[in-house]
């Protein structure tokens, strides 16, 4: 089983934008290691507001390879393959909403290390930039961090984990991140009030169709994921169920 952390900058946020660049690391012991950032050529212009968010030009990555062409891809892919491993993330669903744009769709479990700290630290203010100051994130590391980019992010999201795990072991913020996601319903005529993972039981190819179309990040995972691992699943299988067998067991 793997745990990583991971954020991406885009060339936007419309149909046509790409990833434009990607850090990862891997959780382990407690600690934050084997950090990778990459960029990459969208193939697109990069969209104004994208910019004054994250300052990436376009000349600094038009001579980037494709993200699909790049080692990060190969290993996203070899991760979101095993519902037993872990994505860590600040609002995590936007990251994999744009990954799996680019084809890499996500088996795994997930922390959303934005909405557990709404729900464990009532904060309403959630930018990493605002939590680290207001929760004295820092230390010898973070002080070259530049805020929007993925490797900074990173680093500043494994500081936010650090100070939820003083509340909630590891598997609790699992399986906090992953509640809304197994009470979601569609809206639809054909399966109204029905659970996407009941759905997920015996009309995997409605939820295809579904899921083509839909345009909200955290719907869009939970229809991907439980498309995803359809497999696991039985009409005989309760809710409580279903998370006892998703939820890894992680002793921390």
């Amino acid at each position: 089983m793997k745990i990583v952390i991971l954020d991406t900058e885009t060339s936007g946020s419309s149909q046509e934008d790409k990833v434009i660049s990607l850090a990862i690391a891997e959780y382990k012991n407690g600690e934050l290691n084997n950090m990778k950032t990459g960029f990459f050529n969208p193939g697109v212009c990069i969209k104004q507001g994208a910019y004054w968010v994250h300052h990436i030009s376009d000349d600094q990555v038009s001579k980037e390879p494709f993200f699909r062409e790049t080692e990060f891809y190969s290993l996203l892919k070899k991760i979101f393959s095993s519902h037993e491993n872990v994505v860590i993330g600040h609002a995590i669903c936007n990251d994999l909403f744009m990954l799996a744009r680019e084809g890499l769709r996500c088996r795994c479990n997930i922390i959303d290390t934005q909405y557990c700290a709404v729900k464990i630290l009532k904060k309403t203010k959630t930018s990493l930039h605002y939590l680290q100051s207001d929760l004295n994130l820092y230390d010898e590391s973070t002080n070259d961090i530049t805020f929007h980019t993925a490797d900074g992010d990173v680093k500043v999201t494994y500081f936010l984990l650090k100070e939820l795990l003083k509340h909630l072991s590891l598997k609790k913020l699992i399986e906090m991140s992953m509640a809304p996601m197994y009470d979601l319903t569609l809206r639809s005529n054909k399966y109204k009030r029905k659970k996407i993972y009941q759905i997920a039981c015996f009309d995997r190819g409605y939820l295809q169709n579904y899921f083509n179309e839909i345009k909200d990040p955290k719907a869009f995972f939970a229809l991907m994921y439980f498309y995803e691992n359809a497999g696991l699943f039985s009409t005989q299988k309760l809710k409580h169920i279903i998370m006892n067998v998703l939820t890894p067991t992680i002793n921390i």
